[in-house]
């Protein structure tokens, strides 16, 4: 049995950041995100960045984030989109709160034991107190489905399939895909998460958990 210690990352581990690039960039390709874009969204505290440990020294084993979308990174979600397939008005102007499930990337060796669903339930709730709406885009990469059925156990319905989602981001940003190279043209899923009408926002909660 594998335990693990998943950590809610704070605005002044640098540290801890930086070791969570170097592994999603193994994973999911090069340019996920840069250090200094996330401490400065902690520091806003409209992101939510999960790390995952195991053993002693503790190794890390898996990187998760969260956000609630400003209007320049609702633009940046439904750019690459067919027009209409999100309202086009900004979170300013139509008074939404936008949540994204965002990055999750777990080691090889972590893969099929519970890890990925324990921080996709995190982040899930982390939404749900603090949202209006959020959204997902799901990749499919070599296990089509796996992370579709993940989180709609969670809650979260697919809406429709995106094909060359990341293209654009591949093609004029620093981007890579693990799987297509410098050029994704991976499809996306998009789902949305169901929130109650009676959604309103909570002092953020943050805690250490330990998963089973």
């Amino acid at each position: 049995m594998t335990t693990w210690a998943i950590t809610e990352v704070g605005p002044h581990d640098r540290q801890a950041v930086a070791d969570a690039s170097r592994l999603t960039d193994a994973v999911l390709g090069r340019g996920t995100f840069t250090v200094e874009q996330v401490l400065e969204d902690l520091r806003v505290g409209d992101l939510l960045f999960l790390t995952a440990d195991v053993g002693k020294p503790p190794v890390l084993v898996g990187v998760a984030t969260a956000r609630v979308l400003d209007d320049d990174s609702y633009r940046d979600l439904i750019a690459p989109m067919p027009p209409g397939t999100l309202p086009a008005a900004l979170p300013s102007a139509s008074g939404r709160r936008i949540g994204r499930l965002h990055t999750s990337a777990v080691t090889a060796t972590m893969r099929g034991r519970g890890l990925g669903s324990a921080l996709a339930a995190h982040r899930t709730e982390w939404l749900r107190e603090r949202c209006s709406e959020a959204y997902a885009i799901s990749w499919p990469h070599n296990r089509q489905g796996r992370s579709e059925s993940l989180l709609r156990a969670l809650g979260w319905q697919p809406v429709t399939i995106l094909h060359d989602y990341w293209l654009q981001a591949t093609t004029t940003g620093d981007q890579s895909c693990p799987q297509c190279g410098r050029l994704c043209h991976c499809p996306g899923l998009l789902l949305r998460l169901p929130i109650p009408s009676s959604w309103g926002p909570t002092n953020g909660k943050t805690r250490q958990e330990t998963s089973r």
